[in-house]
Order: structure tokens, then sequence, then C-alpha cells
């Protein structure tokens, strides 16, 4: 059995301009495609995610991915959690 692509939140931003919070991290296990849907790892809580960022060269560097989160899931939203990847995405 093959185990389920992660995120792993390694940095989040809350900037007022943005449409919802702004999570770093890392894909674990493949890559996203389009929008991915995401369940809390710990509490199997939905992670809505409105849109993938694009890279900058930072990430470009360190391969992490950007996400932009709904802020309604902020209690999820926070450094070193994990967000398991729908097995249909």
């Amino acid at each position: 059995m093959t185990a389920a692509k992660q995120f792993r939140v390694n940095e989040v931003f809350d900037i007022a301009a943005r449409g919802g919070l702004v999570a770093v991290g890392m894909v674990v296990g493949g890559e996203l495609a389009g929008l991915p849907h995401l369940r809390d790892e710990a509490t199997g809580r939905p992670v809505r995610v409105l849109g993938v960022d694009h890279p900058t060269p930072r990430t470009q560097r360190t391969g992490e991915t950007i996400l932009v989160v709904d802020r309604a899931d902020a209690e999820v939203v926070a450094v070193g959690r994990v967000w398991v990847v729908s097995p249909a995405d």
C-alpha cells in the first residue's frame, strides 16, 4: 500500500490583503495537481484550499509549496501540522 501524500506546514502568514491564510510547506509522497482536497491528519477536519500560489525564488530553491487556505480553517493552519491529500488528488 502506498503512503498518502501529505502537506507539512512549515510557516503560516496572515496577510490582510490576501483572501486567506498563506501556508508554506513541503509536499511529501508526490506532487499536488490543481486544488488539492486536504484533511488535517490529527483531527480529520477538512482544510479548504483557495489557491496555490506562484513559486518564489525561495520556494524554487527549497522545493516548498505555497497554499492559500480559508481563514475559517485557522484552527488547523499552524506550523507543524500535517495535512493528508485525498487519494483522488
